[in-house]
């Protein structure tokens, strides 16, 4: 159990497991305005209290079989690959992202741009002013990987060895995206 918890972490950690204060409470053999009580400041607990319900909530991470669904980043930030490179720089700037995905109009998944690919594009002698005015199917990498939304983290830690991002799909729409940050924050 981690020892550094304090009692405001309580309705964080709770919040965070998507447990309410009655779920809780039935875990740690507490009552729910017990816990309410606690989470407002209204009361100064025992240890063995606290201790119970830290360790309720470790219990909870513990058996919590982590797949992509509860790690992915649903705000999936795509551009069309008709777009220009400008367009591209000028949204990854903006979302503060090193990569995104891109779609076609159809809204299926025909490539990827990062920065390492304009930088890249750059590198081969691409004039600044016309690669800009490039479309972004013209530089593009091919697509992230497509996962479903039940994968199992392992399976998900494999494909970020090797690609900088995964998509998240949910019967066989892209509901949103994994990178190896996602993956450390999980």
């Amino acid at each position: 159990m981690n020892m550094y918890y304090d009692l405001g972490d309580i309705k964080k950690l709770r919040k965070a497991h998507g447990l309410t204060q009655r779920q809780l409470a039935k875990i740690s053999g507490l009552s729910q305005s017990y816990i309410a009580k606690i989470e407002a400041g209204k009361i100064d607990p025992s240890y063995s209290k606290v201790q119970n319900i830290f360790k309720a909530i470790e219990s909870i991470k513990q058996n919590n079989v982590q797949n992509a669904a509860g790690i992915m980043n649903t705000g999936l930030i795509w551009i069309y690959g008709d777009q220009s490179v400008r367009d591209a720089v000028k949204v990854m700037h903006e979302s503060s992202i090193s990569q995104m995905p891109v779609f076609d109009r159809e809204l299926r998944v025909i490539g990827s741009i990062s920065e390492r690919s304009i930088v890249e594009a750059m590198g081969k002698g691409k004039d600044i002013i016309r690669l800009y005015q490039m479309k972004v199917s013209e530089i593009m990498d091919p697509p992230f990987p497509l996962i479903d939304e039940v994968a199992p983290l392992e399976l998900v830690a494999k494909i970020l060895t090797f690609y900088n991002a995964v998509l998240v799909t949910k019967l066989g729409k892209v509901i949103g995206i994994i990178t190896r940050s996602d993956l450390l924050k999980a």
